[in-house]
């Protein structure tokens, strides 16, 4: 009997915590900054890959959501260079212009560029494989652009250097 009035109360006490438990996880309303946060860097270990990630919180700041680029080393004297933006929404036109930059010692000089572009979607991506050469650092500059009913916003992202053996 003893036995059986534990295992009762357990049951209760686990059905009281699967009926109660789920709301106190339920998120307030919270108010996001208005604000760019520049410069949160990711990597990716498993594929060698360094993403600099520019995200903008509030559509009434900017009609751009994420805007990123990366670059990745290929081992053959090749690297990737990635970018995309995204809007909130389906918008008129987007783009992004990824600059391959390298680092001359004292300037990241730009070394060519890609530009990727749609128009009547919520994002835009592109990559490119592009010949380097070895012994110097690079990195991606991204600019994105989204236009929308005459509203036009631009920001910039870069990825962390990438030094080429």
């Amino acid at each position: 009997m003893r036995r059986g009035s534990r295992i009762l109360i357990s049951l209760m006490v686990l059905l009281i915590f699967m009926v109660c438990l789920p709301g106190v996880a339920e998120p307030e309303d919270q108010v996001c900054p208005p604000a760019t946060i520049g410069g949160t860097v990711g990597f990716d270990q498993l594929n060698g890959i360094e993403i600099n990630l520019q995200e903008t919180y509030g559509e009434r700041a900017s009609l751009i959501k994420q805007g990123n680029c990366s670059i990745a080393g290929n081992s053959n004297g090749t690297v990737t260079i990635y970018g995309e933006t995204v809007s909130y929404h389906t918008v008129d036109y987007l783009d992004v212009e990824v600059f391959l930059q390298r680092w001359n010692g004292s300037n990241w000089v730009d070394i060519t560029s890609r530009f990727y572009s749609d128009s009547s979607s919520i994002y835009v991506r592109g990559s490119s494989i592009i010949t380097v050469t070895s012994g110097y650092s690079y990195r991606c500059r991204a600019v994105h652009h989204v236009r929308n009913a005459g509203s036009t916003s631009t920001q910039t992202s870069f990825s962390s250097p990438l030094f080429i053996d």
